[in-house]
């Protein structure tokens, strides 16, 4: 799949499908698409490394439920000031930590802009395309990512129709997917 191809057009069509959901299908969105990305290595270990904070499922998701993600947004706030990566003790997260920090920055951001849960998805997309281009199994990885997609566009569709989604979609959709360091 030639990802590059596609993404403008697909990052254009989860944020036309995004700006007409509630809140209730934002949060539960939210919720939804962590289930993937707890799933990559060292999820909770990465949010401790770099921003200092626990990341425990359970707590995260009933803070995004009642909205109380201040405190996430504080801390990754006085996480990026103390970066210098000018230091020479500075270390350059991984790509896979990469995609887990801007996957928890989006999740604790503002549910009320459709860019933010746009950027999940395009996150979910990014870290396949990462693994269909680093990993021994191409092949593999690129239908995990076509079917992703195609699945993107499912859930846009039933946001029309003012679905809300269970909490377990993406962990019970990728819970047979293994995550491997690459």
């Amino acid at each position: 799949m030639d990802i590059v191809k596609h993404i403008n057009e697909h990052t254009k069509s989860l944020i036309e499908g995004l700006v007409g959901s509630s809140m209730e299908q934002r949060k539960s969105l939210t919720v939804a698409l962590l289930g993937f990305y707890y799933q990559l290595p060292n999820f909770e270990e990465t949010i401790q490394k770099y921003i200092k904070i626990s990341a425990k499922k359970r707590q995260l998701i009933a803070d995004i439920n009642t909205s109380h993600v201040q405190n996430y947004q504080e801390a990754i706030e006085k996480s990026n000031a103390a970066v210098d990566v000018y230091a020479d003790n500075y270390e350059e997260p991984e790509p896979i930590e990469l995609f887990i920090l801007d996957a928890f920055s989006n999740a604790t951001s503002d549910l009320k802009f459709a860019t933010n849960i746009a950027a999940l998805f395009i996150g979910i997309i990014d870290t396949l395309d990462y693994y269909e281009n680093f990993s021994d199994k191409p092949e593999f990885w690129n239908n995990v990512l076509e079917k992703e997609v195609a699945f993107q566009n499912e859930i846009i569709s039933q946001l029309k129709s003012k679905q809300t989604f269970g909490a377990a979609i993406y962990k019970n959709r990728y819970e047979d997917v293994e995550f491997n360091q690459l």
